[in-house]
């Protein structure tokens, strides 16, 4: 309300906080791609360039430089006294991509900003570049993810550890890593990480890699990394590896390397028989029509645990018939939810 009780219009603190992240967003990519572009000899580039180039203060070039290497892992060197620099190594060569194939990382974008619950400077970031190769009124829609994305709070120990691991599987570099499992106390590791798997329904990212101590492979839970750090010791992933037939009974990150596989199958009523037939829900499926109007589908998996969230997902629409462990796993579910809404 204004002083004679007039109504303003809407609190713009969330609009304002919003609007101080594009900002920064927009002053650390202005100082990265200048760093890029003439700072990538070893002689650098002055920050008193830097600060002429984009209207700032040196103080404020110096806390963008450092916000760049600490805070979002970018390969920051000094060159000399207020000279610096980016490894050109750090930055994919540029693309060039038709409308279609923009459009189709733009969903695969817009599928990770409805994912994300956090801050992440690296969404943000490859949205606004993929903004610059699409065109109006695709863009905007571009623009308004990042504003979305932008608005959630930022998980700084996942974006560092995440950066460490990409750039660990990215470069062959051997990753030293602090791990918080599910239960248990934390333990120190030394991973060479193979592949990166994301879980949309878990809202998750797993590391694949190979863990030394343990002389064996391991998936771990990027979310639950606690320190993460790249070292100079390098591997290679070995030629057999292949994280599709790694994954093949998965229903969601298990692999059968590690866990044995269970076959199962599930008879869905008529109801909902049209939605089932529409997706392809796991590369092992089978689907069997049935007289009344149902279908049965019939999957291989590593494991039960990660499948039953989804069959309880369709209520009692879905009857599981093999196997016995998870009917009875199912039904006990199902027992103790009627009995907790029943008293």
């Amino acid at each position: 309300m204004s002083e004679g009780g007039e109504w303003d219009g809407w609190d713009d603190g969330v609009d304002d906080r919003i609007g101080r992240k594009r900002d920064r967003l927009a002053r650390l990519l202005s100082v990265a791609s200048i760093l890029y572009s003439r700072g990538s000899g070893d002689a650098g580039v002055a920050v008193s360039e830097i600060a002429k180039l984009t209207g700032m203060t040196a103080r404020t070039v110096y806390r963008d430089i450092n916000a760049l290497d600490e805070e979002l892992g970018v390969p920051v060197f000094q060159a000399g006294r207020g000279r610096y620099g980016i490894d050109r190594k750090f930055f994919l060569p540029p693309l060039r991509l038709s409308v279609p194939e923009a459009i189709v990382l733009f969903l695969a974008a817009r599928l990770m900003a409805r994912w994300s619950d956090q801050y992440d400077p690296a969404v943000v970031s490859a949205f606004t570049k993929l903004a610059d190769l699409l065109p109006q009124p695709i863009a905007r829609h571009v623009a308004a993810a990042m504003v979305v994305v932008g608005a959630h709070d930022p998980n700084e120990p996942f974006s560092r550890s995440f950066s460490a691991v990409a750039r660990g599987w990215a470069e062959g570099r051997v990753v030293e890593m602090t791990y918080a499992p599910g239960t248990g106390d934390e333990k120190r590791t030394r991973v060479q990480p193979y592949f990166l798997e994301p879980d949309a329904a878990l809202r998750s990212v797993y590391l694949i890699a190979y863990d030394e101590p343990a002389a064996a492979m391991r998936t771990y839970k990027v979310e639950r990394i606690r320190t993460a750090t790249l070292t100079s010791a390098r591997y290679e992933i070995p030629d057999a590896f292949d994280p599709d037939r790694w994954l093949a009974n998965s229903w969601g990150i298990w692999s059968s390397d590690s866990t044995p596989t269970a076959d199962v199958r599930l008879r869905f009523d008529a109801s909902v028989a049209h939605r089932v037939r529409e997706a392809v829900w796991h590369r092992s499926q089978t689907l069997t029509e049935r007289g009344d109007g149902g279908v049965e589908l019939a999957v291989t998996v590593a494991g039960i645990v990660e499948i039953r969230p989804w069959i309880l997902s369709w209520g009692e629409a879905v009857e599981v018939l093999e196997p016995p462990e998870l009917r009875e796993a199912i039904a006990a579910s199902v027992r103790d939810a009627a009995a907790r809404y029943g008293g």
